[in-house]
């Protein structure tokens, strides 16, 4: 049986006064230890239309006693719906919506409909036991739980890091029926991290894309279980799990140490020479992708300027999620950064945490509409954006 989280709530501390009371003028004669069951009905719903779904079962405990409850079915089968605790003398409650659990997993349903026997049991420290039972009938209930189907990730194992390399995984499963379903995954220490808080969905086909974080901080490396829970309306509850490990996790982070952009003055036509320094303060490696350092460019030109040459139809460069570059952009640029750089002459060379590059290079000057141009440099996160801002922003004059 699901128990809401009142379930043996105290009434409050008047019962608790009242049973000293009662003790107290009853003399030699003490209360019985558990008082007969007190019922708000006799015959319960539990399909989800919210009328006449559950019984308040309440009693009084007169005495320190361990307390346990169980309900059998019309079939004989013995149900156990509180595990044996030590309990305080007061009055207490239970609210009962006919569902149990499934034996050997969190699952819970909702039971057939028929005639139930719940019975509580107190057992004193000297072994002294009552036992009182009280008759719910579960009509018209809804025993049919929802079902999670085909429950597949994309990738067994990923690399939330941003280097665009199985960065995110997508997780899809189907659901039998309409219920509310929760989303999160569990660590090794079975820390739970939540990922979609209670949804109410159809019965229909579901889709989640997971990038590893949570509150927008990445996961650390490590196996981790993905869970779907799905409950609904009438309370049967079913949790579907998957197994996902997560590698080389980090949060990239480029940021630009200085940038120089001169001389201050040259002709229409002249060279502009641009150094920028970068350090990876982030806590994985970062990796990037031409054009190479020391690649000229003209303010006519941008990254994607330079074509194969083994198909003049195809740009050499082009942009590239999970990849960083140095970008460079000045008053009226045709598009945003168009003079981009990577870090390294090699592709397959990647940043180190803590480590730092400068880059070189030169833009030839061939603006004609104006004598005064301002430039500056930004990091350029292929596929996200230009994180940093605007910086080493310089006033270049040219004359022609």
């Amino acid at each position: 049986m699901h128990l809401s989280r009142r379930d043996f709530a105290k009434l409050g501390a008047i019962g608790a006064v009242g049973a000293a009371f009662g003790s107290a003028v009853a003399g030699c004669a003490p209360r019985p230890l558990l008082s007969p069951l007190r019922l708000s009905s006799d015959t319960i719903s539990p399909n989800g239309r919210s009328v006449n779904d559950l019984a308040s079962v309440s009693f009084t405990l007169a005495r320190v006693a361990d307390v346990s409850v169980s309900l059998q079915g019309p079939d004989g089968a013995i149900h156990p719906l509180r595990e044996r605790a030590t309990r305080a003398p007061d009055d207490y409650e239970i609210q009962f919506r006919g569902v149990v659990g499934v034996p050997g997993s969190e699952n819970r349903r909702v039971l057939p409909d028929g005639s139930y026997t719940l019975t509580v049991t107190a057992v004193e420290p000297n072994g002294s036991t009552a036992s009182e039972s009280a008759q719910i009938t579960i009509v018209d209930g809804d025993p049919v739980p929802p079902e999670i189907t085909n429950l597949t990730s994309s990738l067994q194992e990923f690399s939330p890091n941003g280097d665009g390399d199985e960065d995110d995984v997508s997780i899809s499963y189907g659901l039998s029926k309409a219920c509310t379903t929760t989303v999160y995954v569990t660590d090794s220490e079975n820390r739970r991290f939540l990922i979609e808080a209670p949804k109410k969905q159809n019965a229909v086909l579901v889709a989640h894309l997971w990038d590893g974080t949570i509150g927008g901080k990445v996961l650390t490396d490590g196996k981790y279980v993905f869970h779907v829970d799905a409950e609904d309306a009438a309370g049967n509850f079913t949790t579907a799990t998957l197994p996902l490990t997560i590698s080389n996790a980090g949060t990239p982070r480029l940021e630009i140490v200085d940038a120089k952009f001169s001389p201050i003055a040259l002709a229409q036509g002249g060279k502009l020479s641009v150094r920028i320094r970068v350090k990876n303060n982030g806590d994985t490696h970062i990796k990037s992708m031409g054009p190479p350092p020391g690649t000229e460019y003209t303010t006519q030109q941008n990254f994607t300027s330079f074509r194969d040459p083994k198909d003049p139809n195809k740009a050499l460069y082009f942009e590239q999620p999970g990849r960083w570059r140095v970008g460079v952009q000045w008053t009226n640029a045709p598009q945003l950064y168009p003079v981009r750089w990577g870090l390294f002459a090699d592709d397959t060379r990647t940043l180190a945490p803590g480590e730092e590059v400068t880059i070189n290079g030169t833009i030839t000057v061939l603006e004609s509409s104006t004598h005064e141009l301002r430039f500056w440099a930004s990091v350029v996160q292929e596929g996200v954006g230009y994180p940093g801002g605007q910086v080493g922003q310089t006033r270049v004059t040219v004359s022609f």
